[in-house]
């Protein structure tokens, strides 16, 4: 099967790094959307029918832009739309952060996230995480969730900053998503908890469709 792997806003392909060794039985692709370099090479190709993986706003992005059909949506800590439930402050806050210094605002971004080491030597791109928060701040890809004709896996952190529980709960608990929660694996789910992260993926995967 091919997987499809999106990373979200401020990171790139590097936060798969735990992840991607419980599917090495799999094809898998790595998306870079160019907002920091550093990372692995992202792929060439973007397979039709995919397992799409998604984190944060890699969900959004798939959502957005991923190809069809889709096989099916993982997201981990992700959603399809955050400006309704973040107050517009924060984001605005980001920007101009981003603005003013956009180095001394991403390593507060990844500190919240508990990536301060892994994120040491990252060189940003400045305007396009300035575009990504514009889209953040502007997206709402629920209409594109509602067709999206495929079966849906949502993992989530209780404790969460970025995407918090009740966020979490509106967007994926009242539809046909299937949900799971971990009490404690933060933003970074993939990161902190990649077994528990494979294991509900693979159960996932095994009952799709060929």
């Amino acid at each position: 099967m091919n997987l499809v792997f999106v990373h979200g806003w401020g990171c790139n392909a590097a936060v798969w790094e735990k992840l991607v060794p419980f599917f090495d039985d799999h094809e898998v692709h790595l998306i870079d959307l160019g907002f920091v370099r550093g990372g692995p090479r992202g792929a060439n190709a973007f397979p039709e029918n995919a397992l799409c993986i998604g984190h944060s706003f890699g969900v959004m992005w798939l959502l957005k832009h991923g190809v069809r059909p889709m096989r099916g949506l993982v997201s981990i800590a992700g959603f399809d739309c955050l400006h309704k439930y973040v107050p517009h402050d924060v984001l605005a806050e980001m920007r101009e952060g981003m603005r003013r210094d956009a180095r001394a605002q991403m390593e507060q971004f990844w500190q919240s996230i508990g990536m301060s080491e892994e994120t040491a030597d990252w060189d940003i791109d400045a305007g396009g995480l300035r575009g990504g928060l514009d889209w953040i701040a502007t997206w709402d890809t629920g209409d594109q969730l509602e067709d999206l004709g495929a079966p849906v896996l949502a993992l989530a952190a209780e404790n969460d900053r970025v995407v918090r529980k009740d966020a979490t709960q509106s967007i994926w608990g009242s539809g046909s998503a299937e949900l799971h929660w971990h009490p404690n694996g933060g933003h970074m789910l993939q990161l902190s908890e990649p077994e528990w992260c494979a294991t509900h993926i693979r159960t996932f995967a095994d009952g799709l469709e060929p």
